[in-house]
C-alpha cells in the first residue's frame, strides 16, 4: 500500500498532464490571413476579414522572416498563419494576439489582397 504523501508525488504529474491537455484543447488552432507588419522586433497582424482588428504577434522567428524579406520599413506583407488566438488580461477589455505555430505564407501583398485593410498602417502600429 501507498502512502498518501507517495500517492499524491506520484498522481501530481498525471494531473499536471491532464490540466494542460484541458487548456489546450480549448485552444485550437485557427488557420489566418491577413496582413503583417513588423517594427522593431514586435510584429502586428491585421487579418482581412477583420480590417479594423490589430493582433500583436509575439514571434521573432516570423518577425526575422518579414525583416529579410521588406524593402520599407513599414510595408504590409500578407501571411497566411496557422496559430492560437488568445487575450492578455481581461476577458472584456485584454490585448488580443495571435501565437503563431506554423507561417503558411509571407510575401509581398499583391493589389486587391485584403482590400479593407488600409496600405498605410504605420498610424496604428505601436511606438
Amino acid at each position: 500500500m501507498l502512502l498518501p504523501n507517495k500517492r499524491l508525488k506520484l498522481a501530481a504529474p498525471t494531473w499536471t498532464l491532464l490540466l494542460c491537455c484541458g487548456i489546450a484543447a480549448c485552444h485550437r488552432p485557427t488557420e489566418v490571413r491577413g496582413v503583417y507588419v513588423a517594427q522593431d522586433g514586435a510584429g502586428t497582424f491585421f487579418p482581412c476579414d477583420e480590417p479594423n482588428t490589430a493582433l500583436l504577434v509575439p514571434d521573432s522567428a516570423l518577425a526575422a522572416q518579414y525583416q529579410a524579406a521588406v524593402s520599407a520599413p513599414t510595408q504590409g506583407m500578407y501571411v497566411r498563419l496557422r496559430g492560437i488566438n488568445t487575450r492578455s488580461g481581461s476577458i472584456y477589455s485584454g490585448r488580443r494576439y495571435f501565437v503563431v505555430q506554423q507561417v503558411l505564407e509571407l510575401r509581398p501583398r499583391a493589389s486587391g489582397e485584403c482590400p479593407r485593410v488600409a496600405h498605410s498602417m504605420p498610424s496604428v502600429l505601436p511606438s
